[in-house]
């Protein structure tokens, strides 16, 4: 009978310890999953004006207002994962956790916008970036420039 009791404790926080670990990494994930959609084109080379008013509506930044500028990253998924092993740099905010590397890109900047349409001028580069990375997880979460 307390062998019983003891496996069934045990088995309880097992699955409580399991639920717990699948709980945190969703919130961590969701973000990269929207770092993925606002910022991550691997397939493109982009570098065009067409390119960023068609990504930019594919991706659901021009809804319910247009995003004024944006950055896609035309590197391989794992280089983009990787910038978050490089060394800490300051962000914007202050915090420290955020990593620099030089990566592909084109960058988007609103130059008008009616009620239903807007339009961006486009233009591809290899520059600088830095992006913050989940300090739990080591995967980008946001763009920081």
């Amino acid at each position: 009978m307390a062998l019983q009791k003891t496996l069934s404790l045990l088995l309880l926080l097992l699955v409580t310890l399991l639920g717990l670990g699948l709980v945190q990494p969703s919130f961590g994930q969701s973000m990269y999953q929207q770092f993925l959609r606002q910022h991550v084109d691997t397939k493109n080379r982009g570098g065009t004006s067409f390119y960023c008013n068609k990504m930019m509506q594919i991706r659901g930044m021009t809804r319910p207002r247009c995003k004024q500028f944006n950055t896609f990253i035309h590197e391989n998924i794992w280089d983009i994962n990787n910038i978050c092993k490089n060394p800490n740099i300051q962000c914007k905010n202050g915090k420290m956790n955020c990593h620099a590397d030089v990566m592909r890109v084109t960058d988007c900047k609103l130059t008008s916008r009616s009620r239903r349409n807007c339009r961006y001028q486009g233009w591809g580069s290899s520059r600088p970036v830095v992006i913050a990375c989940d300090d739990k997880t080591l995967m980008p979460v946001y763009f920081d420039g």
